[in-house]
């Protein structure tokens, strides 16, 4: 009797998963949040790519690696006066935001019937892309002589100028959109899409707070 085998390709090593996602993917997800600022997320829900829970991995751990060495150049000589939980906690934080996104955004399409949580770590990640832009935004503060840079604007999100609370309030408007372009992808009604999205959004940012604020 023949055994018959099915030839399972090579596992992609891990570091030519990241250079394809930086090189290719990671392109082809700005476009579609900046170009089509309404719609462009939605084919990335409905039909999730094949490498989408990799990718979510890449996205958490960019944003932390961006949050975690960023804090540490741009707090400049206050760096002698901090431990690494401090790092530690300013780079956690906006992974806990992403996955307390990815959460919520799980138990809302919980509610509509079916939901898996590997697939909803790219509503998380994707919500990475606008909180990410905080740190070259800190990094511009910090060369106008704006405030602390990356440390005030977490510390303090609204506390700056007016410039830099529409900014903040842009970026969080984005992570609405993200949000709301998952529930609509899952069937959820526009209309409440929209109430949910932002409520959403601001527990998203009150637990992560909450968590890291706990563990460090």
């Amino acid at each position: 009797m023949e055994n018959y085998q099915t030839e399972q390709p090579n596992p992609q090593p891990l570091t030519e998963e990241v250079r394809d996602f930086y090189q290719r993917d990671l392109k082809n997800l700005v476009l579609a949040f900046f170009k089509d600022p309404i719609n462009g997320l939605r084919t990335f829900f409905t039909n999730p790519p094949e490498k989408s829970f990799m990718h979510s991995i890449i996205l958490y751990a960019s944003v932390f690696v961006l949050f975690f060495l960023g804090s540490y150049i741009l707090v400049g000589d206050m760096r002698d006066y901090m431990g690494f939980s401090n790092f530690l906690s300013i780079g956690l934080t906006p992974v806990l935001i992403m996955l307390a996104v990815s959460v919520l955004s799980f138990l809302a399409k919980l509610l509509k019937g079916s939901a898996n949580f590997k697939s909803e770590l790219l509503t998380g990640a994707l919500c990475g892309i606008p909180l990410g832009l905080l740190v070259p935004i800190a990094f511009v503060l910090r060369v106008f002589g704006m405030g602390n840079g990356l440390l005030s604007l977490i510390q303090n999100p609204i506390g700056g100028s007016s410039m830099i609370t529409v900014v903040i309030l842009y970026l969080f408007l984005m992570m609405v959109n993200v949000f709301q372009q998952s529930l609509k992808a899952a069937g959820y009604k526009e209309v409440l899409a929209w109430y949910l999205s932002p409520l959403a959004i601001l527990l998203s940012f009150y637990l992560g707070f909450a968590v890291v604020g706990n563990l460090l």
